[in-house]
Order: C-alpha cells, then sequence, then structure tokens
C-alpha cells in the first residue's frame, strides 16, 4: 500500500468511534413525567423543637424526586390511584359544579332592553300588547265598578243594569276593539316567537288557539250583524272548535312534566287554569252548537249572555297577562314564584272577583246550586 493513502477499514473504525452512541441507536420518544398534584403542593414545615423542620424539608425533598421519575406500571400507586396525578379530586369522581347564582331581580333599564327587541317589526306585537292590556282592563274595570254600583244602591239601580242588558253589553264597542287589538298581538307574535325556538312558538301558537276560541264565542254571543253573517257558518262545529286548545294544552302540560326541567308548579297551575276556562267555554259552545240556542238565551236569560260576554273579555285579558309573564321570565325579568304570583293567580282571583260580581248584579241563577245543577245554565236552557 502506497503512502498517503488510508486504508478502508481504518475510515470506517474512524467513523464508528466519532458517531455518537445516541444517534446510532434509535430510542422511543416518551413525554416527561408531569409532576402529580401533591408534588406541586408546598411542603408544610412543623414548628415543633424536635427538629420536625428537617424531617419535613427530607420528606418534601423525597417527593419531589419520586414525582419526577414515572412511576412503573408495577408499582402500588400507579395501580391503585393514590398517587395524586388523576385529575379527579380525592374520593373520586369529578368535583361539584359551582352553586349557581340566585336570581335578582333587572333593573328597569334592563327590563326594558330584554323586552323591547328589533326582532318585532314595527314593535306591533308589544304596542298591540300594551294597548290591549290598558283598554281591555279599563273596559273590566268599568263593568266591575257598574256591578258594585247596582249592587249598592237601591232596586231602580238593578233594573236599570239589568234593563239596559237588553240591548247588548255595556261599553260593547269599546270591547269588541279590544278583542280586535289583542287578536293584532297574536298573530304579531307568531313570527317573533319563532326565531326564538320551537317551545317559544309553540306557546304562542297555543294562545292564539285560545284567544281565537274565547274571541269567536264572544262575538257570537254579543250583539251586531258582523256576528250573524260571518261567524254564523262555525256555529256547526262549535264542540270541535272549543275543545282543540284544550287537548293541545293536555298534550304540552304531559310534556313540560315528564320530559323537561322546567318547574312543575308553574306547569300544573297552567295545567288547571286553562281546564277551568272551559267552565265558561263549554257551555258557550252548547249553546251556540244547539239550534235556536243564542235566541232562547237572549229571550230567556239575557242576563247570562251578558256575563258570559264579560267572562270571556276577562279570560282573554287573562290569557294575554300570562303569556307575557313567560316571556318576561323566558328573559330573566322575573323568576318562577312572581310569574305564579304575579300572573297566574292574582290575575285568577281578580277574574273569580268579576265574575262574581256579575252573577250577584244580574242574577242569572238564583243560587250557586242552580249553577251547577244547570251546568252553568245550559241544561234548563236547551231542554
Amino acid at each position: 500500500m502506497s503512502a498517503g493513502v488510508v486504508p478502508p477499514r481504518a475510515v470506517l473504525r474512524f467513523a464508528r468511534a466519532a458517531t455518537p452512541r445516541a444517534l446510532a441507536r434509535p430510542r422511543v420518544f416518551s413525554p416527561p413525567a408531569l409532576p402529580s398534584r401533591r408534588s406541586r403542593r408546598p411542603a408544610r414545615v412543623l414548628a415543633s423543637n424536635d427538629g420536625g423542620d428537617a424531617a419535613s424539608a427530607s420528606a418534601s425533598a423525597s417527593a419531589s424526586s419520586a414525582s419526577a421519575s414515572p412511576a412503573s406500571p408495577s408499582s402500588p400507586s400507579a395501580s391503585s390511584g393514590d398517587d395524586g396525578g388523576s385529575p379527579f379530586p380525592p374520593g373520586g369522581g369529578p368535583s361539584p359544579p359551582p352553586p349557581t347564582k340566585p336570581w335578582s331581580p333587572p333593573t328597569a333599564k334592563e327590563a326594558w332592553r330584554r323586552m323591547w327587541t328589533r326582532a318585532d317589526k314595527y314593535h306591533a306585537h308589544g304596542v298591540s300588547g300594551a294597548a290591549f292590556t290598558l283598554l281591555g282592563a279599563s273596559v273590566l274595570a268599568a263593568w266591575a265598578r257598574s256591578d258594585v254600583d247596582a249592587l249598592l244602591g237601591d232596586a231602580a239601580s238593578r233594573e236599570l243594569l239589568v234593563s239596559t242588558s237588553a240591548s247588548g253589553p255595556e261599553l260593547w264597542g269599546l270591547a269588541s276593539v279590544s278583542f280586535l287589538v289583542a287578536g293584532v298581538c297574536a298573530v304579531t307574535g307568531a313570527p317573533l316567537a319563532r326565531s326564538r325556538g320551537w317551545r317559544k312558538a309553540e306557546l304562542s301558537y297555543r294562545s292564539a288557539a285560545f284567544q281565537f276560541v274565547l274571541t269567536w264565542q264572544a262575538f257570537r254571543l254579543g250583539p251586531g250583524a258582523f256576528a250573524a253573517f260571518v261567524l254564523a257558518p262555525l256555529d256547526r262545529y262549535a264542540w270541535p272548535i272549543a275543545l282543540f286548545p284544550f287537548v293541545w294544552q293536555t298534550l304540552t302540560s304531559a310534556y313540560i312534566l315528564t320530559r323537561t326541567k322546567d318547574d312543575p308548579r308553574s306547569a300544573a297551575l297552567i295545567f288547571v287554569g286553562a281546564w277551568l276556562f272551559g267552565a265558561q267555554v263549554f257551555p258557550a259552545a252548547a249553546v251556540i252548537a244547539a239550534p235556536g240556542g243564542l235566541n232562547a238565551l237572549a229571550e230567556s236569560n239575557p242576563g247570562l249572555a251578558i256575563v258570559w260576554c264579560h267572562s270571556l273579555l276577562g279570560l282573554v285579558w287573562l290569557l294575554n297577562w300570562s303569556t307575557l309573564g313567560a316571556s318576561l321570565r323566558a328573559r330573566g325579568v322575573v323568576d318562577d314564584a312572581g310569574y305564579r304570583a304575579g300572573f297566574l293567580l292574582r290575575p285568577s282571583l281578580a277574574w273569580l272577583a268579576l265574575f262574581a260580581l256579575d252573577v250577584a248584579a244580574y242574577q242569572p241563577f238564583e243560587s250557586a246550586w242552580e249553577y251547577v245543577a244547570t251546568l252553568g245554565g245550559v241544561r234548563g236552557l236547551l231542554s
């Protein structure tokens, strides 16, 4: 071999000696072990006079060194889960959720911002709802005042009230406008409800179904050519129309009580209150459906027709007020207790008070037993 030429074997030996051991043999990458929850805690220093500080310091050092090295699968700490590396706290299971914040009433400005929404086109739903609330309440209050005046006055006052009822209810023009404004509120509320989920849309349509039945019966019982020529063809379908919203309400209440987390007390009150509407709707439907039933009612007991007209307007007002309360509750303006008290129980008591005043002033029944025995005046009227 000539001088200056390096043999191949020497080159290979030199290359092997210069290659690092880490590059020559591939290694499987393993992520570093995270420190356990206990190792991240600061060591507690025992304030004692017998060397407790040194013992605690050594214990913390040993814990840190143990957590730095990964636990083997065969170690007891790795198999039992007592090393504190679990994402759950000691004792097992996830940590309890944080406590919910108690409800607090919003300010008047915040409540107005939640209710006065741009989704209400031209604010037709809000304006019509407010107009019906004020106008309907004014008409109902005027009727209640007339009843009180007749009851507190002499016999002539009551005879005057009954004689004027032969031509129809007092302030029937304003009452008719109130019914129409309530209809505008129901129609304009349907598109607004669809944008907020099917539960809100279902509530809007169900309320509109009840309101249609109540308004139709009120116009059919009250005076006017509109009721005689436009609504008369629906008389043969009086019972199916009257029963439809009650069946709908039953199905909805069953769904709410069994499949949702809504307050069962509010759902039960709504279900019972809706069926109490039947004490007014079903006798009126029986009279409307019977051939010649309206004429027999006007001739034999005109005071009962007045009481029914007053009651139907009160039920429409109560229905709209409870729907407003449901919207306020959904937006967090009122809580469940305020909704039940201010939008269900108290308005219902007010409607019962108005009904009692009407019955006492117009005296369509001689006693409460006659009201029950005649099924609201239908049995003796249609026999």
